[in-house]
């Protein structure tokens, strides 16, 4: 895949080692990819601050910000569906686990095949090509978009405006389509890592979300899945999991376990 929506998929590129960088920079050059590649993790930083990207490939260990801390940047914004592949040395079990569960997507060693890294950057970019972003617009399916400026779900071309906090929830369920968002998570990016938010606002929040895209005539459902979190479904479905598709009938504790007091966000 080397274009999105008819334009040149874009590459954040850092790596500090100069021939690698230059190596890996003419992998991609010659598949026609559209690439911002830096030898610092402060420039890359600077760049998150101001721009995007389609896919990002970071090294671990970069001058001015690591690239851990990149890759905690790019997780902590609301609206990112931007795919983060790992390439470095670090090779210790440990390493791979630490850094896929804080976000990353895959995971490369150093040194690695050009096919390999190329095939992977493929799937990745299909996997997310559904939720393709253009601006600040994510395509979820064919009649469906979700305009971040307007805050609002977009039906068929008609604008339903929905609350900043509706809107958040919704972006990130549809950045997970079909998987479990887990509730902790869905705290920590909606409201910030340290909001004291109460476990059942965000029940209240859910509950109106789903008013809204049942007013916006969407097919679209939000599973509560008991003791875990929430789940977003584009076709009205059963869940064999024990989730509740409408959360009719379902109390916040589906998806916070059942009898659990209200908690902040860790």
């Amino acid at each position: 895949m080397k274009s999105l929506a008819g334009k040149p998929v874009r590459i954040l590129f850092v790596e500090d080692d100069v021939a690698h960088h230059a190596l890996i920079h003419s992998w991609l050059k010659s598949e026609g990819y559209h690439i911002d590649a830096f030898h610092s993790g402060l420039d890359a930083q600077q760049f998150l601050s101001e721009q995007w990207a389609d896919l990002a490939i970071l090294d671990w260990d970069l001058p001015g910000v690591s690239g851990d801390k990149l890759l905690q940047k790019i997780r902590s914004r609301s609206q990112s569906i931007m795919p983060v592949i790992f390439q470095t040395v670090h090779s210790a079990e440990s390493d791979i686990v630490r850094i896929l569960d804080a976000g990353a997507d895959d995971y490369l060693v150093k040194p690695y095949d050009r096919q390999v890294l190329l095939a992977r950057m493929r799937a990745l970019l299909r996997r997310f090509a559904p939720m393709n972003v253009q601006g600040r617009k994510m395509f979820v399916d064919d009649e469906c978009a979700l305009d971040q400026q307007a805050r609002s779900l977009v039906v068929a071309g008609v604008a339903h405006k929905l609350g900043t906090k509706e809107f958040d929830i919704l972006w990130h369920l549809a950045r997970h389509t079909g998987a479990v968002v887990l509730r902790q998570d869905l705290m920590s990016v909606v409201w910030g890592w340290d909001a004291a938010v109460q476990s059942r606002s965000v029940d209240m929040y859910v509950s109106r979300l789903r008013a809204s895209l049942k007013a916006a005539g969407v097919g679209w459902t939000v599973q509560s899945v008991y003791a875990t979190g929430y789940r977003l479904t584009l076709k009205p479905d059963v869940d064999q999991s024990g989730a509740d598709a409408s959360g009719a009938g379902a109390s916040g504790a589906d998806a916070s376990g059942a009898g659990a007091s209200p908690e902040g966000a860790a």
